[in-house]
């Protein structure tokens, strides 16, 4: 089934990736043209993809931010969780997954999969159900990063954290409780899974069980959580340093 994408980074990445049938890009004429718009009908000859030029009105049904660039693409690709598990197994740097908890909103996720993006993750776990999943949305709010990342859809997360507990990644929970380590003395330096928790009721009670250890960011305001993906970029980039700066 196709969809379209819109926003100029969202279009430019996926026409960089090449991981989608791509059927044809449309663009609004009089187009304010700058370094990355510049960039996507060159992107878009190079591949031999149809260019349709239309007025700006013909765009009004898609989302604002358009930015009078859409691509009309296929159905975006996943993996399998052995597809992870494998890529991750030929990288030089221990393995590093991110799995979503029913996170709902597809704009926190899309930033979540941009920030993951930024810090090296391998692989990305959704759960099937109750969970936004790669939706044009996500990918525009990712500036594309969606596009390149490798995500599995998983019927039972609790089932697949256990799989990849058996290839001894460890399974580290963003959360709150009285077991939690702060997240600056955790050693992030080994293979992980980190679970980061619905935006309402964070990481479940089945998922937090099989957690191998919890970790929380400390706060000091009146606010009791973080916005999911701001708690989550923290966790991320909080691997990305601690690799970092034991490998060095």
């Amino acid at each position: 089934m196709a969809e379209l994408l819109y926003g100029k980074n969202a279009v430019r990445e996926c026409l960089r990736a090449r991981r989608r049938h791509i059927h044809k890009l449309i663009l609004a004429r009089n187009i304010k043209v700058g370094p990355v718009v510049q960039d996507i009908p060159t992107l878009a000859h190079r591949l031999k993809i149809p260019v349709e030029q239309v007025s700006r009105p013909k765009l009004a049904h898609l989302p604002r931010g358009h930015q009078g660039v859409a691509l009309e693409v296929g159905q975006y690709p996943t993996f399998s969780l052995a597809d992870l598990i494998n890529y991750a197994r030929k990288q030089s740097v221990p393995p590093f997954f991110l799995a979503l908890d029913h996170i709902e909103d597809p704009h926190n996720v899309g930033a979540l999969l941009r920030t993951a993006e930024a810090v090296g993750v391998h692989g990305v776990i959704i759960p099937g159900r109750r969970a936004a999943h790669i939706t044009p949305t996500v990918v525009n709010t990712s500036a594309g990063a969606g596009e390149y990342h490798r995500v599995a859809i998983v019927s039972n997360l609790a089932q697949a954290l256990n799989t990849l507990k058996k290839e001894n990644i460890w399974i580290v929970g963003v959360e709150k409780a009285p077991s939690s380590q702060p997240y600056h003395q955790t050693d992030l330096n080994i293979p992980l899974t980190l679970v980061l928790g619905n935006e309402g009721k964070g990481v479940s009670t089945l998922i937090r069980k099989t957690c191998d250890l919890l970790m929380e960011i400390p706060m000091s305001g009146h606010i009791e959580s973080l916005n999911a993906s701001v708690a989550g970029g923290l966790a991320l980039y909080e691997v990305w340093r601690t690799r970092q700066f034991q490998s060095n």
